[in-house]
């Protein structure tokens, strides 16, 4: 062999180092342009020394109570957290690649291979850094050694491992629905499978070995199925360009507005059906700001915001959970009350015919329409932590109606002071 050739096994290898690097400085430049250097030294010195305060106190001093009841089955769920926003596999492969690699299988599976291992180094050290933040928490409220640390720390890598790859395949092989489905069903069983073993090992070794070894297979088949796949290399490369510009769109999702997908119908209320029984014009006007808000962007906030409070009224203790409740209830009323004002404020309502006692009339209804699925939500939550049985839950349901009933009676305490001088309230 000459001196100046290269072995298809060091080209491979050069290229991936040559991709990686230049992705890794991409991503460098992206944050410095975004964050300035002075700033984050002056947020970043006291953050750390602030964490540091509080690992030192969650390792020596002693526990709140709250934490310290935290129930088991708090464990797998914030180990699915951490799993999800891991992120997924970046192969590296480029839409040039159409002209060189794809006439070579060898090289462009060496590729692909390479960077499943870069991204599953990854997505481990990520696992092991959080492992270290939580890991008073294993020690002192779960009672764990470092053996059995170990062993869920080698269990979690394994499923980390099953998500990457079935993430991967899925999004690649199929589209639409279908792919939206696969990817709801897959990451429902991983996590009941996880949650069941994270609940029932009781500390067994054998149950962590075995559960480590389907990991391990289950990620080795679908790793076997995603370097075999072919005919799929434009729906490799969007999901290649997808994962490079994540950081991208995660640091502009505050700045940047996502345009709207277009469809032909709307998802929920297709038919338009009557909500309300009165047919008076502020009936009518609380049904379509009540439609119109569920059908528009401001849902998934809504979601995510009722989805945390929930957990931030379960977790806590009475009388503190009590407080969280009253507190979330006002932050979620004030909310909801400014997108009905801004609704009412839209160019299409300017030129209806309303008076100002119609849009008075309109408020209650639809503050109460808005209110109801949060608020009961929270009611349950917070139901569920104070008696941990059905009757507490069961009780909460008709609790939370009321609830939100008399907080969407009581709109007057978010009015606009202009509104509020005209009414002479």
């Amino acid at each position: 062999m000459g001196k100046g050739k290269i072995t298809p096994d060091a080209g491979v290898r050069r290229l991936f180092v040559r991709r990686w690097s230049d992705h890794l400085r991409k991503q460098l430049s992206i944050l410095r342009f975004t964050f300035d250097g002075v700033v984050l030294l002056y947020i970043g010195i006291p953050t750390a020394l602030l964490l540091g305060r509080t690992y030192y106190g969650l390792w020596l001093e002693e526990l709140p109570a709250w934490l310290s009841r935290m129930p088991l089955a708090a464990l797998p769920a914030a180990f699915l957290i951490i799993l999800y926003i891991l992120g997924g596999l970046l192969l590296y492969i480029e839409a040039a690649d159409v002209l060189f690699l794809r006439q070579r299988p060898t090289w462009l599976r060496g590729l692909m291979i390479r960077g499943a291992l870069a991204g599953m180094l990854r997505s481990f050290g990520g696992i092991g850094a959080c492992f270290a933040l939580i890991a008073p928490l294993l020690v002192r409220v779960y009672g764990m050694d470092g053996s059995a640390i170990a062993l869920v720390f080698a269990v979690t890598c394994g499923v980390k491992a099953v998500h990457l790859f079935a993430d991967n395949l899925i999004r690649v092989a199929w589209s639409g629905w279908r792919q939206k489905a696969l990817l709801t069903a897959t990451m429902g069983l991983i996590a009941c499978g996880f949650t069941f073993w994270t609940v029932t090992w009781n500390g067994l070794p054998a149950s962590a070995f075995a559960a480590l070894a389907v990991s391990l297979v289950l990620a080795g088949f679908l790793a076997w199925r995603r370097f075999r796949l072919r005919g799929r290399f434009d729906a490799e490369i969007r999901e290649e360009e997808r994962r490079k510009t994540a950081l991208t769109g995660v640091l502009l999702s505050g700045a940047v507005d996502r345009p709207p997908k277009p469809r032909s119908r709307s998802w929920l209320f297709r038919r338009s059906g009557r909500l309300l029984r009165s047919a008076k014009p502020e009936a009518i006007i609380a049904e379509s700001l009540f439609k119109s808000f569920f059908r528009g962007p401001e849902v998934k906030l809504y979601w995510q915001f009722t989805l945390f409070g929930c957990a931030a009224v379960y977790f806590p203790v009475y009388p503190v959970n009590l407080i969280v409740y009253a507190a979330l209830l006002l932050l979620m009323a004030y909310w909801l009350n400014g997108h009905r004002r801004a609704f009412l404020a839209r160019d299409l309502m300017t030129i209806l015919p309303l008076t100002e006692d119609t849009e008075y009339r309109s408020a209650a209804p639809a503050m109460r329409l808005l209110l109801y699925p949060g608020v009961i939500a929270l009611t349950v939550a917070f139901g569920a932590s104070v008696h941990p049985s059905w009757w507490g839950i069961l009780a909460a349901v008709p609790a939370g109606f009321l609830i939100a009933r008399a907080a969407g009676s009581m709109w007057q305490l978010f009015l606009g002071g202009a509104l509020r001088r005209r009414r002479g309230i």
